[in-house]
């Protein structure tokens, strides 16, 4: 069996995009996914954080996926799903709607090649580009060290640190952030410390610079996407309503 993923973004790649794309492969033998170009989601949902060529990277290094289409619709129809040979499609059980605010899936549905699996609670795009909105420069080193150590303590011992050639910052006391990392004394001076060239020149401050420029814009497609929700949430609930009273007459 081979299926298709497409999600609405994949933009700021998280583990509740992770997790997706495992049920998903779980589903089939062979997972196709579906990254969509800039101009399309800014037509739907506002500007992307990434731009499609990092979007395209990012998707095809998670382990589940064989293989990743660049350009994909924003609506999945039952075209692409046979163009690409795919028995169905999966999707996280979210609303994703277009700008007119019809179901992306709606065609596929209908035709019984929709899958669905669970999203992952507590993060998502939106959430992020938010909290990053309100971050300052105090936000990383306001982190509470008890709890820091409580989730280290769970690592045991490493036999590997690596860090990205990114420069390395101090720790706030002025301290070599290696010095002491994981349980593992000193890995700068055991050796055990590696740079890793990743290829790209990407760090979190860049990140953070985009949606800062672009402030406003992402604000706005946060409240849109959240109305859009609403309104459907709001439309299925007098649906099902209505089908409730239908069944009470019947039943008189």
């Amino acid at each position: 069996l081979e299926a298709w993923s497409c999600p609405p973004l994949y933009d700021m790649v998280h583990y509740g995009h992770s997790n997706q794309l495992r049920q998903a492969k779980a589903m089939g033998d062979y997972l196709i996914v579906g990254v969509h170009t800039d101009s399309e989601i800014s037509k739907h949902k506002g500007p992307p954080v990434f731009t499609q060529e990092e979007r395209y990277k990012m998707v095809r290094a998670i382990k589940w996926v064989d293989e990743v289409v660049q350009g994909a619709p924003y609506v999945t129809t039952l075209e692409t799903l046979d163009k690409y040979n795919c028995d169905f499609c999966v999707h996280g059980d979210d609303i994703t709607l277009t700008v007119d605010g019809k179901d992306t899936y709606e065609e596929v549905k209908k035709s019984g090649r929709y899958r669905e699996c669970k999203r992952t609670q507590g993060v998502s795009t939106t959430d992020l580009v938010g909290r990053m909105l309100l971050m300052t420069k105090a936000h990383h080193s306001n982190i509470d060290t008890s709890d820091y150590q409580e989730h280290t303590d769970n690592f045991g011992k490493v036999d590997l640190v690596c860090h990205g050639k990114t420069e390395i910052y101090p720790d706030k006391d002025g301290s070599d952030p290696y010095a002491f990392f994981l349980n593992t004394q000193e890995p700068r001076r055991k050796g055990i410390l590696r740079t890793v060239d990743s290829g790209n020149s990407l760090t979190t401050d860049a990140i953070v610079q985009r949606i800062i420029k672009n402030r406003l814009l992402f604000e706005a497609r946060n409240q849109k996407k959240e109305a859009k929700e609403i309104a459907v949430i709001q439309a299925m609930k007098r649906q099902e309503e209505e089908k409730t009273k239908e069944r009470a007459q019947a039943v008189l």
